[in-house]
């Protein structure tokens, strides 16, 4: 049997990082013909990635409810760890006040917070990669409620320890940002990932903002110590959740590969007859128990529940330590990486600004006490959920729209389009707020700029995260922890200079600096939209990563 040139066309593409069949189409008939898939409007979706034949424990393969259990104990955690970034938000006077400091030198407790997080990704990535998700999951967040405790103490004795149990803090929380985009490739397939990837960056975003709402009800009546006492109770209750009904995702096990029987002769070539035989139809949600309930040929037995509550699982034997320890600063040559990182990081430093500069903003020109600042912070909780939709929702209809014209491929910069909305609102909320700040009109105007401004930052968040996931899915450890870090590094700076700048030169400046340096990353979106698949192709011809691993 041979197969067309346009059929071989498809398997060189497949071998281009974020390029895969999604849709059915008549056009790639032949090359569906092998594999899994549902119906979702009468179209067929295929399944990116495949889930196993032959391994009913696949997490691909779980039930809706076991992946929802997991997905969301993921999103809380990373929830949790984003309250406590800017939890003293609220009461950065009280605390210049006990220790008898600058509102700048406070800041830098957050900065601490910050570069540790950034730093302690670099630590915990390999680990991720080598003894599973799981573990890494239950020794960070008890990490952090240890760090609660101790910050707790710190806010009422001295400076040094609490800038040292911020610096720690920094380092236990710091997978928050890599490891659970990783779950989400780990457990949901290509087509479910674009709201799944939104809802995970509302929860890091909402915990920025909710975090100084909640600490400041607390500090206003029993004072900082307690907020941090509170907040390390909530994360021993997810510590508890979390090793009831949070499985191990990393899958070592083989799947197949859609493209495998198509081979350079012409010929079709299935090299595993069993899993060609085995090739079936998943009808329903794409959420649908994949074969969770009974075994295939040659597979093996379903984990108990007792089994999945081990700690951790046998360390790969594949993983070296010392060569994914290099892979995100590799991954600093990709184009689409550090595109995303800035982005990415661009859009997560409103939120520190924000926490950093709410009690010297609101308290000299509107009088807010403790309470009102928090409260300040209801309109950016509000835009990030109405980001959240825009880029959940619209950034899928606008990806689906482009692939079905594209006869049913996807490529990653589909999701792209929707950045021009991200733009308009961050720059068009930072006008806002600093006008209205500056030229004293009512509170609501600075606050609702804020909200504006969050919209736009959930959106770029989001996109960014979604873009360099759909790109390198096989690397999705990695290149968190690269985004992150420099996302980290991004927002240090700003901690460093903020409320000094903010003083010297007034907030309508400041702000429109900031999102001026927004919109000229945003243009650049541009090239990724028209050149990303070339820029793809030359960084898979380049084989940068491979060459590194080889030395």
């Amino acid at each position: 049997m041979t197969i067309t040139n346009d059929e071989i066309t498809l398997a060189e593409e497949r071998h281009v990082p974020g390029t895969e069949l999604l849709f059915d189409t008549k056009a790639h008939h032949g090359e569906a013909a092998g594999m899994q898939f549902i119906q979702r409007n009468g179209v067929n979706v295929f399944l990116v990635p495949q889930p196993s034949l032959t391994d009913i424990n696949d997490p691909l393969k779980w039930s809706p409810r076991k992946k929802w259990g997991t997905y969301l104990n993921g999103v809380a955690y990373a929830f949790m760890g984003s309250v406590t970034g800017p939890i003293m938000a609220a009461g950065m006077n009280s605390l210049a006040a006990t220790y008898g400091t600058t509102l700048q030198r406070i800041s830098y407790c957050n900065g601490a917070t910050l570069i540790c997080q950034g730093v302690g990704n670099i630590f915990w990535m390999p680990l991720t990669l080598k003894i599973g998700r799981r573990p890494v999951y239950l020794a960070s967040n008890i990490l952090m409620c240890m760090a609660c405790v101790w910050l707790g103490s710190a806010s009422s004795t001295s400076y040094a320890s609490l800038l040292a149990g911020r610096a720690f803090l920094g380092f236990a929380e710091a997978p928050i940002e890599s490891i659970v985009p990783t779950t989400i490739t780990d457990i949901f397939f290509l087509h479910d990932r674009g709201e799944k990837v939104s809802l995970y960056g509302l929860g890091v975003l909402g915990g920025n903002e909710l975090g100084p709402l909640f600490s400041a009800l607390i500090i206003q009546r029993y004072g900082m110590g307690w907020a941090f006492y509170i907040v390390a109770a909530f994360i021993g209750l997810s510590v508890v959740f979390m090793f009831l009904l949070m499985p191990e995702t990393k899958f070592s096990g083989t799947r197949p590969d859609p493209y495998h029987h198509l081979s350079v002769d012409g010929d079709i070539d299935f090299t595993d007859r069993a899993s060609a035989q085995n090739i079936e139809r998943i009808s329903g949600n794409a959420d649908a128990d994949v074969n969770d309930t009974a075994s295939t040929p040659g597979g093996n037995a379903k984990h108990s529940f007792l089994r999945t509550l081990k700690p951790w699982s046998r360390p790969d034997p594949n993983i070296n330590l010392l060569k994914v320890f290099l892979r995100p600063f590799v991954l600093l040559a990709y184009p689409t990486v550090v595109w995303a990182s800035l982005v990415y990081g661009c859009s997560l430093a409103w939120n520190v600004i924000m926490g950093a500069t709410v009690a010297q903003l609101f308290t000299v020109q509107y009088g807010f006490d403790a309470q009102a600042q928090g409260l300040v912070f209801l309109s950016p909780f509000i835009g990030s959920l109405v980001g959240s939709w825009l880029c959940g929702s619209l950034s899928d209809t606008v990806a689906n729209y482009y692939t079905r014209r594209n006869e049913g491929i996807r490529e990653p910069e589909m999701r792209l389009p929707v950045c021009v909305l991200a733009t308009a609102l961050t720059f068009g909320g930072a006008l806002l707020a600093g006008l209205s700040y500056h030229f004293h009109t009512h509170y609501m105007g600075p606050v609702i700029g804020w909200g504006i401004i969050s919209a736009g930052a959930q959106m770029g968040v989001s996109l960014s995260m979604s873009y360099a996931l759909d790109c390198h899915k096989e690397l999705s450890v990695e290149l968190m922890v690269t985004i992150a870090s420099l996302k980290s590094a991004i927002a240090w700076i700003y901690t460093w200079v903020i409320n000094d700048w903010i003083d010297a030169s007034g907030m309508l400046t400041v702000f429109m600096i900031v999102a001026t340096i927004n919109v000229i990353l945003h243009l650049t979106t541009f090239v990724f939209y028209l050149k990303g698949k070339s820029i793809r192709i030359w960084i898979t011809e380049a084989q940068m990563l491979a060459r590194c691993e080889l030395v």
